[in-house]
């Protein structure tokens, strides 16, 4: 049996962490297994859906790298993908007669006036509302004579009596269900427009779906999708319900949590190959507890029979040290790609004016010092800063007379270095610390305000070798003139 997925956003918002962690592990069930996963846009909400929606979820399923094998822009055999298109063909009003055919559906011509009657009447019995069915009694001739009036209908399921409903889910095992808790539901609404339940379980039963994997706030929605499936005549899939994503107090994912837009994960700089190993931490591990994995790997190693039942809880200070990993395994060229759209134009060109070489080196040279890609103008600043801004960072840095011997010293390394690499300057930094006898944040601070007016930055030795022999002596004697001129700064 070949493993058909669905990954069925609705396009009412943009697409968010959830929803995104739910089209990962149908995507990654799909490719573990060779299987298919196929996205079907669920637009049924007229009101709400919006093609600039749309268009969002497939740009964070692309940036992430979540290729669809079928869908609205892949095509596919089971199309239309979109479920309002679909509508338009006539196929739920189709499967809506067969059901009232067969005796399994009724027209309820009942208001919602009506209906707040009757939850408010449950209410005052401290009893659970379950619909009391009455337009099943009907005749065909009462029935009839609404329609011909013109009156308001839904199409509604009849829950067959008797007997309980079992799931057997593959995250969270058996569970079973009241049938006589579950009254009948709305298949047809008034409007022509099916219902959610009745749609995912037509498409999915045309479109051969194997697994339904989804979050966990969709368990109350399987019982009747299971007794849907069965009387319309399709397989019932296997379903696995996820975990909830949860923020740091345990509470459900919310924007008060920073839970934005996917695409506002790419606008802050986090990797697409970050987010992507983080996410599907959120409620998966791998059997050797290993947290850094590659695609690859991750594709090899997954399986539902791992997905926990507890909540997982969205922790960005781990996302921000996965991104941190992700970005220093990065090599030069890569980096310098994902780097660059970061910068201000004004510094890009600054960075240019080094030539090609020293801009990769440059930017490859704060590797280190990035959690995310946005925090990288603030340490390549070092390498355009105008002759003033250098300055005035030297005279605000607190150098002193004392640090002078040390600066002296290194600027004679610098003079008589004939290869002025980072090796060769390490080589001279650690020979100073070993000769003066002082500490290494002795040595390193005074000489990096000395080339840099900077306090803190990327490795020194890098940063002297890409700024070059002539502006690192230039700015030396600069810094050892001005001390020996006002005694100290």
């Amino acid at each position: 049996m070949t493993v058909r997925v669905r990954f069925a956003p609705s396009p009412t918002g943009n697409l968010h962490i959830g929803t995104l962690r739910t089209a990962l592990f149908n995507w990654l069930l799909a490719k573990h297994t060779n299987g298919v996963v196929a996205i079907r846009i669920e637009d049924t909400d007229l009101a709400r859906s919006d093609a600039a929606y749309e268009e969002n979820i497939f740009e964070g399923l692309r940036w992430l790298g979540l290729g669809m094998d079928e869908g609205p822009l892949e095509g596919g055999a089971f199309g239309p993908y979109r479920q309002s298109e679909r509508n338009a063909t006539g196929l739920y009003a189709q499967y809506g007669d067969r059901l009232l055919s067969m005796g399994q559906a009724y027209r309820c011509f009942c208001t919602d006036q009506d209906l707040d009657q009757e939850r408010q009447a449950a209410d005052h019995r401290k009893q659970p509302y379950v619909y009391s069915g009455k337009c099943k009694g009907l005749s065909d001739h009462e029935v009839r004579s609404k329609v011909d009036q013109g009156i308001p209908y839904t199409i509604k399921f009849s829950v067959p009596t008797g007997g309980d409903i079992h799931l057997s889910d593959i995250i969270r095992g058996d569970i079973v269900f009241d049938r006589q808790l579950i009254g009948d539901f709305v298949l047809i609404k008034s409007d022509g427009m099916p219902s959610y339940n009745f749609a995912v379980v037509v498409d999915d039963g045309l479109m051969n779906v194997t697994h339904v994997v989804r979050g966990e706030d969709h368990i109350s929605n399987t019982p009747k999708q299971i007794m849907l499936f069965e009387c319309l005549g399709f397989s019932t899939p296997q379903f696995a319900h996820l975990p909830m994503i949860l923020g740091p107090d345990k509470s459900k994912l919310s924007k008060r949590h920073g839970a934005t837009s996917v695409t506002d994960y790419k606008a802050q700089g986090i990797l697409s190959d970050a987010l992507f190993n983080y996410l599907v931490l959120l409620g998966w591990s791998s059997p050797d507890g290993q947290e850094l994995l590659n695609r690859d790997e991750i594709i090899s190693r997954f399986s539902l029979d791992r997905v926990s039942k507890s909540g997982a809880v969205f922790d960005i200070k781990k996302l921000k040290w996965m991104n941190g990993q992700y970005i220093r395994r990065l090599d030069s060229e890569v980096l310098q790609r994902h780097v660059m759209p970061f910068l201000p134009q004004s510094m890009q060109h600054g960075l240019s004016e080094l030539g090609a070489d020293r801009q990769r080196a440059a930017i490859y040279s704060i590797r280190d010092n990035l959690d995310f890609l946005t925090d990288a103008p603030e340490f390549l600043d070092v390498y355009v800063m105008g002759d003033a801004e250098f300055k005035l960072g030297v005279e605000s840095s607190g150098i002193t007379t004392s640090d002078l011997p040390t600066i002296s010293q290194f600027l004679g390394c610098v003079e008589t270095d004939t290869v002025f690499t980072s090796t060769s300057i390490d080589s001279a930094l650690g020979s100073i610390i070993l000769n003066s006898g002082l500490n290494k944040g002795k040595v390193f601070k005074p000489i990096r305000i000395a080339v840099s007016g900077k306090t803190s930055g990327p490795h020194l030795a890098e940063v002297i070798a890409i700024l070059g022999k002539s502006v690192v002596i230039e700015r030396l004697r600069w810094v050892l003139s001005r001390q020996s001129i006002n005694g100290g700064m």
